[in-house]
């Protein structure tokens, strides 16, 4: 078996974060998702992949390599050059080298979660349908999935379910995707094959967290740190979650939290390196790697990029904070400039 792992998404729902840094290499508890999905194929069996490829494609050529690190035999890279070619353009663009193994996995790669491939790939070859979707109870925010009894999917837009971004296709599925542009598997594939009952659902009941947008990837953060150890394991290695004043915090290597007064509440992330100064307070906040937080900062449901320098007395709440690397980068009206740095608000107080 084969897999697809789709990474080339702009990531712009977590800009200004992903302009300099891919969705996929984000950290989550102080390691990227990618190379934890990719890790994650090679321990259920799965020693060839294909990730294709858009935004600041360099960047991780550099961090995947060939894939052996991660223990595959070999990654392919499928490079959209000059436009996205959406979910269905960009499995028929790599569709040369996904051939020739059977059943091909295809997945996202800003989720992670403790499905079970082998159980995934017997409920699909009982099923005798072209594709199975792995579906999980509904949660707000999300498009609906109606499952029937015989586990089918029977209609998209209502129902008890959610499409989690995890699927396994037959090759045939490849030659049903339209032309050689742009496109959407599921409006263009799947709704047909929903609608003549050919298309398998697998219901997932574990955990699946999903981190493709702010307040996805702060409750996600949060709700792994706040997780039993036994579930984090399943989902992959994380910074060291511990009792830290009155949070519960996962720190990463070398974070330097040795100044006076520095007040956690919540869930805490600090990644490798970041630097936190006296006075600080810090409640449901991710702090990821290399970031510098000046003293009598007030962060409350925040999320830092990596980098970034915060200065002192700043205060931000629902925020995403990033550090302006270029300031004569033009920002859509939802991402403002305010002391060096990039804010972007999600919800809640103002940043000043």
């Amino acid at each position: 078996m084969k897999a697809m792992v789709l990474a080339a998404g702009l990531g712009e729902r977590l800009a200004p974060l992903t302009h300099v840094v891919p969705k996929p290499l984000l950290p989550v508890l102080g390691r990227p998702i990618a190379p934890q999905v990719l890790s994650r194929l090679a321990l259920e069996g799965i020693d060839e992949a294909v990730i294709n490829l858009h935004h600041l494609p360099q960047r991780i050529r550099e961090a995947f390599g060939d894939g052996t690190a991660f223990g595959l035999r070999a990654l392919h890279y499928s490079l959209e050059d000059g436009q996205l070619l959406g979910t269905g353009g960009g499995l028929a663009h790599a569709a040369a080298r996904l051939r020739g193994a059977g059943t091909i996995l295809v997945r996202n790669s800003d989720f992670l979660a403790d499905i079970s491939l082998a159980d995934v790939v017997a409920a699909h070859r009982r099923s005798g349908c072209p594709a199975t979707l792995v579906v999980t109870p509904h949660r707000s925010r999300y498009t609906r999935v109606r499952v029937d009894r015989a586990t089918r999917v029977s209609a998209f837009g209502t129902g008890d379910h959610l499409f989690t971004g995890y699927h396994l296709i037959e090759e045939s599925v490849l030659d049903l995707i339209p032309g050689s542009g742009p496109s959407d598997i599921v409006r263009d594939v799947y709704f047909a094959l929903a609608a003549a009952g050919r298309l398998n659902a697998y219901v997932h009941e574990g955990s699946w967290w999903e981190f493709g947008a702010p307040d996805e990837y702060l409750e996600g953060s949060l709700g792994l740190i706040a997780a039993p150890a036994e579930q984090r394991a399943r989902l992959g290695d994380f910074d060291l979650v511990r009792l830290m004043d009155r949070a519960i915090a996962a720190i990463g290597p070398g974070a330097d939290l040795e100044a006076s007064d520095i007040r956690m509440e919540g869930a805490v992330a600090i990644g490798l390196g970041a630097m936190v100064g006296e006075g600080v307070s810090i409640r449901d906040t991710v702090i990821m790697p290399e970031a510098w937080i000046g003293p009598r900062t007030k962060l409350d449901r925040c999320i830092v990029g990596p980098g970034a320098e915060v200065p002192a007395g700043f205060e931000a709440s629902d925020a995403v904070i990033a550090g302006d690397t270029d300031p004569h980068r033009p920002l859509p009206r939802s991402i403002e400039r305010i002391d060096g740095l990039l804010l972007r608000r999600f919800s809640g107080a103002p940043a000043r």
